[in-house]
């Protein structure tokens, strides 16, 4: 089943929620991802240490973590509409912050202002999907969806290592606020208002202590910590070992990311119909091989073999992951379960730039690659003994 055939299984009005979201999440994901591969340069230019790159992206994270929970469960009662286009108009102003930003101190006040305005759109425009995801389709609805994220993220670093190259990083920042506020305009003007179907939310501990949620938690934390070190310090490794321009920097980024969203629609489908913690376990699999190659490679198309490795596993592994979460949301509130595992997520993101920050001052950025793969791998084993376990 592709996006049109789920479309073709939901009401019109919730046909509009799903078309008018996915085009607001691609607009902002195109600009959130023009900077992934420029911070970390900007931050170094700045004269931060990687301990100082580490604390730029984790204060983003650290915001979302304290934040999604908060609004995904507000949303559950409150409506998700007025949250969304809030979180796009913050995010707009403070993309902007960028340009006259001058510290690695600045930069992480902006990052950790902007993990905020994300909180109030990512885990509720996911719920939003998640209540109208048909039973039995969780996996095709939430493919689906979750392919404008990765389209966006996968063009935007391509996008940005042009812009830079070619325009400068301040012209990059200014572009990522011009997609935001395409993103706030497609809101206001077609996103219908959809309140969530829980009354009173549970407490944050049922959430926590759920069986549906414990393996997708887990699952998010890895992920989180594999991806940290992707975005961070790919990079830097780039620059200094596979000695890639800003621009050929970016495309490796695009191409993992875009491989990703390939895989999100047919994976999804794969997910309905097939066992999803062994779905995840293999997706898992994929991804520590290609963390263990990347300090052995140097030159472009190696590093493009790396990315379509990466991009692989996170395919194969994440439309599962929220269809379990999609499940559980039924009676958790899809707001709630989705802002919970999504502040894992940041979790995940504040511990793997920190922790890759220290290893990379104090051994090698090589080392960094392969710590990161093996804290990947040695999670497989309790999805494989799920998935062996269970049948859903």
């Amino acid at each position: 089943m592709n996006s049109s055939d789920s479309l073709s299984i939901m009401s019109r009005n919730h046909r509009l929620i799903f078309t008018s979201l996915y085009a607001a999440i691609f607009s902002t994901m195109l600009g959130i991802g023009i900077v992934v591969p420029l911070l970390p340069r900007y931050a170094q230019m700045l004269g931060a240490s990687g301990l100082g790159i580490g604390m730029i992206f984790s204060s983003f994270a650290l915001s979302r973590a304290i934040s999604m929970p908060i609004f995904g469960r507000f949303s559950d009662t409150k409506g998700r509409r007025k949250i969304i286009i809030t979180g796009l108009f913050t995010y707009l102003v403070f993309s902007l912050f960028y340009v006259p930003a001058d510290s690695v101190f600045e930069l992480s006040i902006i990052r950790f202002l902007q993990g905020v305005s994300s909180a109030m759109v990512f885990p509720v425009a996911i719920a939003y999907i998640g209540d109208i995801a048909p039973h039995g389709k969780e996996g095709t609805c939430l493919g689906s969806f979750t392919s404008s994220i990765f389209l966006g993220m996968g063009f935007g670093p391509l996008l940005g290592g042009i812009l830079t190259d070619y325009a400068g990083m301040n012209i990059a920042f200014i572009v990522m606020a011009g997609m935001a506020g395409v993103a706030l305009i497609t809101c206001i003007l077609f996103l219908p208002d959809y309140p969530g179907t829980v009354k009173k939310p549970k407490p944050f501990f049922s959430l926590i202590i759920h069986p549906g949620m414990r393996i997708p938690f887990l699952y998010q934390l890895m992920n989180a910590f594999a991806n940290g070190t992707f975005m961070v310090f790919i990079p830097i490794i780039a620059a200094h070992i596979g000695n890639l321009t800003p621009g050929e920097t970016g495309l490796v980024i695009s191409v993992s990311v875009l491989s990703t969203a390939i895989l999100q629609r047919t994976c999804g489908s794969l997910a309905d119909r097939f066992n999803k913690y062994l779905l995840i376990t293999i997706g898992c699999v994929i991804v520590a091989i290609a963390l263990a190659m990347i300090p052995s490679f140097e030159g472009l198309y190696a590093y493009i073999l790396f990315a379509l490795i990466m991009g692989t596993g996170g395919g194969i592994s994440i439309p599962a992951m929220y269809a379990l979460v999609t499940i559980a949301g039924r009676e958790l509130g899809q707001g709630s379960a989705m802002g919970m595992i999504n502040m894992i997520m940041s979790f995940g993101m504040i511990i793997s730039p920190l922790i890759c920050g220290m290893i990379m001052d104090l051994a090698d950025i090589s080392i960094v690659f392969y710590v990161s793969a093996v804290i990947v791998f040695i999670s497989t084993p309790v999805y494989l003994y799920h998935g062996l376990c269970r049948s859903d």
